[in-house]
């Protein structure tokens, strides 16, 4: 088995983890997340369809017990010292690996606080296929401009923009900084990127996108700034302020076309500002389809 997964499992008690080595061993590629509720058997996403890992007479249901101890494991015993991941839905684990939570949100004046009676927990297993972006890549660098990778969830879009942020480092000698608000892009650990982003990256590691940009903008003199799922109006402001500035956006987005950018409020006024001239789609079978955006 491969090394990042066997670390990967560390996290996870004796009681399951077997059945998600086996699973690993076998169809280590395919699968792209655990799914663990409680109250039912362990589950896994392979090439976007959910299947039960195991036989009837094998299956381990997940209890609370389960679940804390994941929790407590990923926290590295401090769940105290990840407040703030927790208040946001999610731990990030080396190699850019992501526990996503669910449970009861405790809320006061100021928003979320925290998810206590965790319920359900989704692994995100994070993968890096160099080369992705070859195709992405010929079209950016034969029409100069902000790229937009658009697609389904977990159709591969942070894998693809991941790459094609290494590509413009390595291959074009383009200065590149990372806004890695999740710390999914580069995985960063110690200050060390685990995953090939380049050696002229810059990466800003669990900071909003908003800040992040402006803080690049300001320290590291990028001419791209690459940053993964666009979701808030803030971080649409923050992007048409700093293509003023002359840097250009490697980004992503959940959604398919530009038709429906155009549907979506927070999508409406990028479109409007012309910030970004390209557009690729990620489509279900993995494959690229590059288009110019049209205004």
């Amino acid at each position: 088995m491969e090394a990042r997964y066997q670390k990967l499992l560390e996290f996870f008690p004796d009681s399951i983890r077997m059945e998600m080595e086996e699973l690993l061993q076998r169809r280590g590629d395919d699968v792209e997340e655990f799914r663990l509720r409680l109250g039912f058997p362990v589950g896994a996403v392979l090439s976007g369809r959910e299947i039960v890992i195991n036989p009837l007479d094998k299956r381990t249901v997940v209890d609370e017990t389960i679940l804390s101890e994941i929790i407590r494991r990923s926290s590295e015993n401090s769940v105290y010292a990840v407040q703030e991941q927790i208040r946001r839905g999610f731990l990030a684990l080396p190699g850019g690996h992501r526990v996503g939570i669910c449970g009861r949100a405790v809320y006061n004046q100021n928003g979320i606080q925290t998810i206590h009676e965790i319920q359900s927990i989704n692994l995100r297993i994070s993968h890096e296929i160099i080369g992705s972006a070859n195709m992405a890549m010929n079209l950016i660098w034969s029409h100069p401009g902000s790229t937009l990778f658009v697609g389904r969830p977990g159709c591969g879009k942070t894998t693809i923009l991941r790459d094609a942020i290494r590509q413009l480092s390595d291959r074009f000698s383009e200065h590149v900084g990372v806004v890695d608000e999740r710390g999914e892009i580069a995985a960063c650990a110690r200050g060390r990127p685990q995953f090939r982003v380049g050696h002229l990256t810059d990466v800003l590691t669990d900071c909003p996108k908003k800040e992040g940009i402006e803080i690049l903008l300001r320290t590291m003199r990028p001419e791209w700034i690459a940053l993964d799922e666009i979701t808030a109006e803030e971080d649409v402001d923050a992007l048409i302020r700093a293509s003023y500035c002359g840097v250009r956006f490697l980004a992503t987005a959940h959604t398919m076309q530009s038709e429906d950018l155009e549907r979506r409020p927070v999508y409406r006024s990028l479109l409007d500002s012309q910030v970004f001239a390209n557009l690729i789609r990620i489509l279900p079978n993995r494959s690229l389809r590059c288009e110019k955006i049209t205004n």
